[in-house]
């Protein structure tokens, strides 16, 4: 298994020096709930930022949201992982994890 980083706060601040390689990441609450599992293909750097800079992240931008990532060009297939994972062991998805609608996944965020 890929090794993932400390978690951080999600903000400017973090994502500066991030790694501009493929990756997967979560993002979790202060008391780290998982909220999203995702994949960078081509940038985690790029991602993480477009995640902070998105209306469906307000907290993100308190400081009330945190992440960490592991950089691996196998990205999609241990975000699957993941995800089977978190099923597994709570019964289901993380709460903002959509397969079907990005406006869902707002939705959560900005409740949180």
């Amino acid at each position: 298994m890929t090794a993932f980083t400390m978690w951080k706060p999600l903000d400017a601040i973090e994502l500066t020096g991030l790694p501009e390689a493929p990756g997967v990441f979560e993002i979790a609450t202060l008391v780290r709930n998982v909220l999203f599992i995702g994949s960078a293909t081509e940038s985690l750097a790029s991602t993480l930022q477009s995640q902070l800079e998105s209306p469906a992240v307000p907290h993100a931008r308190a400081g009330r949201l945190y992440f960490r990532y592991a950089a691996t060009d196998e990205a999609e297939r241990l975000q699957a992982e993941l995800l089977a994972r978190y099923r597994d062991r709570h019964g289901a998805l993380p709460a903002a994890q959509t397969t079907a609608s990005p406006q869902r996944q707002q939705r959560h965020l900005k409740a949180v």
